[in-house]
């Protein structure tokens, strides 16, 4: 009780006097930092076919000038399908099992018509047509046809893409004579089963087609070559994943005029291309 009435002075010397006598300890600094590195996530089918699904997870990494090089890091192991495009569909199983080129019916005595007859780029149990008379000209070729897939992006930085084709199935020699090409474009928005894009924005200034690299044909991407350089990010404003998304779209066309010399004493025939997207920071 005596010491609650020592003068306030007296009680700062004691204070004093207690910290002079302490020993001397060592220091700890501490400093807490943040940050959110480069990101690019993708999404489309998972190797089993189900989607929608995450399947990359790139963060930045490395340096590197190509995606083969970058030093960027995957978190997601497992590799990729892309879907036929404005569906979540997977194209994991071959083209073949949904349909077939169309054919061109020529000189018919109403004219000329492709099996194609609902446009979707395959001649299917969709399809139909009227019946059409024979003249002793009427003929049947292999009309060209595209091929339409895509894959999904969302990111928080500019982003690169890089492909390589690989030829395979039972009769790879004829991507020689058919010679598909590659076109790419980006779809900001849309609803394919999930909406996307609502609040992002194309991943080139340029729109659609920004930044975008076409090819004539697949055999130019045998040694692997950029296709896409965006000098900004999908994400525009605060949303979902699938909100700062854009859809990539892939068209792969056989021009006509190299399936011209096809008749039907040819036989039947199937050949596939099998092209590897790699995505990466620069």
């Amino acid at each position: 009780m005596n010491c609650a009435r020592l003068p306030s002075g007296l009680v700062a010397s004691v204070i004093l006097t207690a910290g002079l006598a302490a020993p001397a300890g060592a220091t700890v600094s501490d400093r807490a930092g943040f940050g959110v590195s480069g990101a690019v996530i993708v999404w489309s089918a998972d190797e089993g076919g189900a989607a929608p699904t995450v399947v990359d997870f790139v963060i930045d990494t490395g340096n590197g000038a190509t995606g083969a090089a970058s030093g960027d890091t995957d978190l997601i192991a497992e590799d990729t399908n892309t879907v036929v495009t404005g569906t979540l569909l997977s194209t994991f199983d071959s083209p073949a099992s949904a349909g077939t080129m169309p054919f061109r019916i020529e000189d018919a005595a109403g004219g000329d018509f492709i099996t194609d007859s609902n446009g979707d780029g395959i001649a299917n149990a969709s399809d139909s047509f009227s019946a059409f008379n024979l003249t002793p000209q009427t003929g049947a070729r292999v009309d060209a046809t595209t091929s339409r897939s895509s894959f999904y992006v969302a990111s928080n930085v500019p982003f690169a893409i890089d492909a390589q084709s690989q030829f395979g199935g039972p009769n790879t020699d004829l991507i020689f004579l058919f010679i598909t090409s590659l076109d790419m474009e980006v779809t900001r928005t849309g609803d394919d089963g999930v909406p996307f894009g609502s609040k992002a924005q194309f991943p080139h200034s340029a729109g659609p087609q920004g930044g975008v690299t076409a090819f004539p044909n697949l055999l130019s991407l045998l040694p692997g070559r950029n296709v896409f350089t965006g000098n900004q990010r999908t994400a525009f404003e605060p949303g979902s994943i699938a909100d700062q998304s854009v859809r990539f779209d892939l068209a792969y066309s056989v021009g006509a005029q190299s399936l011209q010399g096809y008749d039907m004493s040819l036989g039947t025939f199937d050949f596939e291309v099998e092209i590897t997207y790699t995505v990466y920071i620069p």
